[in-house]
């Protein structure tokens, strides 16, 4: 499902728009939201849930119509096989608006904890004596600090830093650069935050500049290809790449592994796969962070 900041995100990303309004029956609802989440990537708003679900899929103009009949296509198939099933979609297309000033409004200063606030680049905030802060531009990667699963590292590392005092610390599936960001600004000085997507890697880089920080090494890689191990490992990943990439996560860690980006029914999966003594558990809403 998408959250109201998230919802705002997408469409800043994007200008014109085409929604999607669905009405679905209880039994086929689990196999069209699926298919949407697997086409589009972007996630639902969901507006109800009962026999009937209601909720809304979102589509840029430039993407809507070959989306469209892919989305047709499969509603066919759906009613062949669900005859009974209501499956209804009304398309609209949504009005246009300066979605960036309407982003300005929204991303405001985020109080992670006492000592460390997010803020976005066009914020004047004046910090604290012994407030940490970082300034990351809203892009179209991952870790703004809104979500829980990045609330949740960045307090980790930010409660475990005085009593570990790591000296290195690789950033895994770095996003936006907000848990290496961190690191760097709570001492830490061999850094290396790798990405796979370019977006992130670019995203990354504007904003440890921003930060005006000079000791994170950012590199385009995959986990696989990095050869020497850190002190703490962050990974802030979906379960199934935590999984996939367990042994390399193992090998690169010296002392501490951070993982988040699981969910509270995934955490026994994890354990069993990393085998390895779990530290601590941390968790909110319906998500969790793992300490090993």
């Amino acid at each position: 499902c998408l959250s109201g900041n998230r919802l705002l995100f997408i469409f800043y990303m994007h200008k014109n728009w085409y929604r999607g309004k669905w009405r679905v029956s209880k039994e086929v609802a689990p196999m069209v939201v699926e298919m949407l989440n697997s086409l589009t990537k972007r996630g639902l708003e969901i507006k109800s849930e009962g026999e009937i679900y209601e909720f809304f899929s979102y589509h840029p103009v430039e993407h809507w119509e070959g989306e469209k009949n892919i989305i047709e296509h499969q509603i066919i198939l759906f009613a062949a096989l669900f005859p009974d099933a209501v499956i209804n979609c009304e398309w609209e297309k949504i009005p246009d608006k300066n979605w960036q000033k309407a982003w300005y409004r929204y991303f405001k200063p985020q109080r992670i904890t006492s000592r460390l606030v997010i803020l976005p680049p066009w914020e004047k905030y004046q910090a604290k004596p012994n407030e940490i802060t970082i300034r990351i531009k809203p892009g179209m990667v991952f870790g703004t600090g809104t979500h829980e699963t990045t609330q949740l590292c960045l307090k980790k590392m930010l409660a475990l830093y005085p009593k570990e005092k790591p000296q290195s610390l690789l950033d895994v599936g770095t996003g936006t650069g907000i848990l290496a960001i961190l690191g760097a600004k709570m001492g830490i000085k061999d850094i290396m935050a790798i990405d796979t997507d370019p977006v992130a890697i670019e995203a990354a880089k504007e904003n440890v500049k921003l930060n005006n920080i000079r000791n994170i090494q950012i590199l385009l890689r995959s986990l696989e290809k990095i050869e020497k191990s850190f002190d703490w490992v962050v990974a802030n990943l979906e379960t199934s790449l935590i999984l996939s990439l367990a042994n390399c996560l193992k090998s690169c860690t010296k002392k501490t592994l951070i993982l988040s980006g699981i969910l509270k029914g995934e955490v026994e999966v994890i354990k069993s796969v990393l085998d390895l003594p779990c530290r601590e558990i941390n968790s909110l809403k319906e998500w969790v962070c793992m300490l090993f």
